[in-house]
């Protein structure tokens, strides 16, 4: 038992060390000083969270408003209405 868990251990870190090895080939960052791999590293990561970050606040806003234009009906349903939140319908 402790053995096929040692196994599967060693395999997923050597997976690990694969992707991380792939990585740096494909990005040529295998050629650069240690200090230009942290800047690249660091430039890599801040670029990946400003797309995920304008993804989450600017994408829902867009598709709230593209769905409202195909479907008009759609804009009179509030979710922040608690009365249809909770399943009343309003007189």
């Amino acid at each position: 038992m402790l053995n096929t868990i040692k196994k599967s251990f060693e395999r997923f870190i050597g997976y690990i060390k694969w992707l991380h090895m792939l990585y740096e080939l494909n990005t040529y960052l295998s050629m650069c000083e240690p200090w230009e791999k942290v800047f690249l590293n660091c430039l890599f990561a801040v670029t990946i969270s400003i797309i995920a970050y304008s993804t989450l606040v600017y994408i829902p806003p867009y598709l709230y408003t593209l769905i409202t234009y195909i479907n008009p009906g759609a804009a009179a349903i509030t979710f922040s209405d608690p009365l249809i939140m909770a399943g009343e319908t309003e007189l």
